[in-house]
């Protein structure tokens, strides 16, 4: 007499098993959407801040051209500047709040990383109170120094932070603003203004495409 087979026991290879490669593929895919999801500088974001860039540093460049000897930047500018990056610090925390939103892991910002910036981003600016006292000129303390050296401190301590979570759009991006404020530097106190001003807005620009680019492909 012939036995009815289990079908409990009985298995094939369409019943749903992954093989392998399969199961290989399938964890590169949702690595990848993970980053995608939990990207702490989407496309939208880096725009926002090309435009902010633009306007802050336009701001402060178009109240120090033609100044000689060079005074340094007028308080209506420095208050549009600090406002203007207020926005943007305030629309950067909105997004990693909602981001990392039940995220447990690396794909969520770890503290330390964002005690890390903004510790560079106040000791650039305590720095630059002691070059006042210390006598220097205010095309260096006004000048130079403050539209060059701020991101360039922040934009290496950035790129040594998605170095580590492999996030290389946003390490190229950095790593071109320490090199476009380094440069910046020898444009002189109101050319750095401006020279920043503009290279930052490009690579915001190109950081946004090529994020954007990355998450439809």
């Amino acid at each position: 007499m012939n036995e009815t087979p289990d079908i409990n026991q009985t298995t094939t290879a369409d019943d749903g098993g992954l093989g392998p490669q399969e199961a290989a593929a399938l964890l590169r895919q949702t690595e990848q959407q993970a980053r995608r999801k939990f990207n702490p500088n989407p496309p939208l974001l880096s725009l926002l801040r090309a435009v902010v860039v633009l306007c802050a540093y336009g701001a402060v460049w178009l109240s120090v051209r033609g100044q000689h000897p060079y005074q340094g930047p007028s308080g209506t500018a420095i208050a549009i500047l600090y406002l203007l990056v207020a926005i943007v610090i305030a629309a950067s925390v909105a997004y990693v709040r909602r981001a990392n939103a039940g995220v447990r892991g690396k794909s969520r910002a770890q503290p330390g990383e964002i005690a890390v910036l903004a510790t560079a981003w106040i000791a650039v600016y305590v720095f630059q109170g002691a070059l006042y006292h210390a006598g220097v000129s205010h095309a260096i303390a006004y000048g130079i120094y403050p539209a060059t050296a701020p991101l360039m401190v922040v934009g290496l301590v950035g790129a040594a932070l998605a170095q580590g979570r492999a996030n290389w759009p946003t390490f190229a991006a950095c790593l071109t603003v320490a090199v476009i404020c380094c440069g910046a530097a020898y444009a002189g106190p109101a050319g750095a203004w401006a020279v920043a001003g503009l290279g930052l807005f490009v690579a915001l620009l190109v950081h946004a495409g090529v994020t954007a680019w990355l998450q439809r492909a």
